[in-house]
């Protein structure tokens, strides 16, 4: 099987595809339960748990965007972390102040905003697979 660059692909079975599609929902259910539990137990307050999965989104679409190989650059790791801060900080203010639908025209803008200045300053992503 093909795929769309033309390199050949080992045809998975559906069975397994369906099995790993299984694994990884029960692994982000239990990783979202304890860390409800472990945020009850030690009195921390539901906002910051809902900033953390947020900032692992982020963080997933950075990483798929750029690659891991950018984010081990240390100007790339910094810039990352400063426009994490910036994204969790409008995501926690405009959830608070507006609610949800007003945060849509917000993450656009700052998905924008951050990436213009990616590519300004670390160039523009590249194309094809990335080999990490």
């Amino acid at each position: 099987m093909d795929n769309v660059l033309g390199s050949g692909v080992k045809k998975r079975r559906k069975v397994v595809d369906m099995l790993l599609l299984l694994g990884t929902a029960l692994l982000v259910a239990g990783l979202s339960t304890g860390a409800a539990l472990v945020s009850e137990a030690y009195h921390v307050s539901p906002a910051w748990l809902l900033a953390f999965w947020a900032g692992v989104g982020f963080l997933m679409v950075i990483g798929k965007t750029y690659g891991v190989r950018d984010l081990k650059s240390p100007r790339f790791a910094a810039f990352s972390a400063s426009w994490l801060v910036i994204h969790v900080c409008v995501f926690l203010l405009v959830l608070s102040y507006l609610g949800f639908l007003y945060y849509l025209p917000f993450l656009a803008a700052e998905l924008f905003l951050g990436f213009m200045a990616a590519i300004w300053l670390f160039g523009p992503p590249a194309h094809g697979p990335r080999g990490d």
